[in-house]
């Protein structure tokens, strides 16, 4: 080939004038073609410019185009890595995940790890194995709920920064991004009490079972030419409450029955203990909850409960072969030990630390683990109940939730009027300067109108994916008018966010001090921020 088409080609490319690079290189391969002459080093250089094309086509996003220059240039050269490492690029483009991590993995196969120069290609291509097997899980997710997820997508950046999400389309300030629902939601203590009997005990949407039926009358009108006959038709509707179909003494109650159904996967094992939490103390369910209501993380350790429930009853009935499948929609959620972030940890006293879980864990697994004489029997399901309800899995489960789990609030929407009393001196000043008591001072209060809230703790599997700023253009309504009326998490752009551009939100105030903002991140998510709000 004549060295200076392809070095044209190449200076056109720079400059980004693809489809002009296009023409050059095929050029280039006819004159090679024309020559008739078939070698190694002729195939080789056909091999590197048809993975010119590749990549010329795929800046023109016509990825079928530069999936088939990339095929060809591996048929030139079966061992050229960036051709592989083309081919899996226009896959990922054509939503063909399976395909591209095949071809991700065989240019890491053929990269020569001796060669420094192909240290960053190595890189790119590990980065991109990771992103097309983070594609292949959540775009079926996103995929299957275009209501909730269609102006973004999910890519894997680096071992870093991991997943992160991305505007597909231009968004406005104050537009709805996204929405989210959770995988796994608990309630905190205080609001299971106060509202557990107004509430969806699975979307914690408020609902009111002692609203009386409400009546509507809908008039119709009817004309002829000599008459006007006037109907009145009465609708009458009511609030529908669906209870739990446990007879011995459950008190769940749900909206509908989809969310009933949907709450079986962590109830089902659970509730037989609603009622065993007022009828037997020596529960041991009881004992758990009792031995967790009172300590500040109590909501995270409830959830816990939630979550082995869960896998208990996925494993049993085989509809998850191990626990880590179980976990669905959050299973490449960050783990890791939740005791290996506390100041007690050194290093190499981990085992110690996480011992302090086992009774929590013995507890959990008399109420949830094996029983029936066909479980017990089967070797491969006792192995995995056996990684359930061990104290690393039990402080894994807690270091997932530390890293990803997210506040919520559900509003009831009505406004209700509270007594509070007002501090005051019932003593006065005599004459000379002496105190007496005046009796004729009564408790003061003063009305304050609030609105009934639940609070929680859930697991989100997209929103988890979003990265952290101290400057984020993103921000959360807790709203009624943005949808809020159940559990769900809404992001709002808090500024204009141009189509690729990474959507981005604050894992703590970002009105702290940068030391208060970087001790945060640091010890409960375990990284240095080092934006430039954090860099002044």
């Amino acid at each position: 080939m004549t060295p200076s088409l392809k070095d044209l080609g190449n200076q056109f490319y720079t400059k980004g004038d693809f489809d002009k690079a296009i023409d050059l290189y095929k050029k280039g391969i006819q004159e090679i073609l024309e020559s008739d002459v078939t070698n190694e080093e002729n195939n080789n250089q056909l091999s590197l410019i048809t993975s010119n094309l590749s990549i010329s086509y795929y800046q023109l996003k016509r990825y079928q185009e530069s999936l088939e220059w990339a095929l060809k240039s591996i048929e030139y050269n079966s061992n050229s890595a960036k051709s592989y490492l083309r081919a899996g690029d226009a896959y990922i483009a054509l939503s063909n995940y399976k395909e591209a991590k095949e071809k991700y993995l065989l240019c890491i196969k053929n990269i020569n790890t001796n060669d420094e120069t192909a240290k960053n290609l190595l890189t790119q291509a590990s980065n991109s194995l990771q992103n097309a097997k983070m594609k292949q899980f959540y775009q079926p997710i996103l995929e299957n709920s275009p209501s909730l997820y269609d102006r973004i997508e999910i890519k894997y950046l680096d071992g870093i920064r991991e997943k992160a999400l991305f505007a597909k389309v231009p968004i406005e300030k104050g537009e709805i991004i996204f929405s989210d629902l959770p995988f796994i939601h608990q309630l905190s203590v205080n609001s299971f009490k106060l509202y557990s009997n107004q509430i969806c005990n699975h979307c914690i949407k408020f609902i009111d079972s002692t609203t009386p039926s409400t009546t509507a009358a809908a008039t119709t009108t009817t004309t002829t030419t000599t008459t006007t006959t006037t109907t009145t038709t009465t609708t009458t509707t009511t609030t529908n409450i669906f209870k739990c179909d446990n007879t011995n003494g459950c008190k769940y109650q749900y909206c509908s029955e989809k969310c009933k159904l949907e709450s079986f996967s962590y109830h089902n094992q659970s509730c037989m203990n609603n009622s065993d939490l007022v009828l037997s103390s020596n529960h041991p369910i009881s004992k758990y909850r009792a031995m967790v209501e009172n300590v500040p993380t109590s909501t995270q350790l409830l959830l816990v409960e939630s979550l082995i429930s869960m896998i208990s009853h996925q494993l049993k009935t085989k509809q998850s072969k191990n626990c880590n499948l179980a976990l669905g929609s959050i299973t490449h959620l960050k783990r890791g030990s939740l005791m290996a972030q506390q100041s007690s940890f050194n290093g190499k006293n981990l085992e110690d630390l996480q011992k302090q879980y086992q009774p929590l864990v013995s507890l959990l697994e008399e109420a949830y683990g094996l029983k029936l004489k066909e479980h017990l029997d089967d070797q491969l399901l006792k192995n995995e109940f056996k990684k359930l309800f061990s104290v690393d899995f039990y402080d894994n489960l807690l270091g997932m939730i530390n890293f990803n789990s997210t506040s919520t609030v559900v509003k009831s929407g009505k406004k209700v009027q509270i007594e509070i009393p007002v501090t005051t001196n019932s003593k006065t000043t005599t004459g000379k300067g002496k105190k007496s008591n005046n009796n004729n001072n009564q408790p003061k209060t003063t009305t304050k109108t609030i609105e009934n809230s639940c609070w929680g703790v859930g697991l989100f599997p997209i929103f988890s994916c979003m990265n952290h700023s101290c400057i984020p253009n993103v921000e959360i309504s807790n709203e009624i008018v943005d949808g809020v009326t159940s559990v769900r998490m809404v992001v709002k752009a808090k500024k204009n966010i141009p189509a690729g551009s990474e959507i981005l939100h604050s894992y703590c105030d970002e009105t702290l001090s940068n030391k208060e903002r970087k001790d945060i991140l640091f010890s409960q998510y375990g990284f240095k921020c080092t934006c430039n709000k954090c860099s002044k």
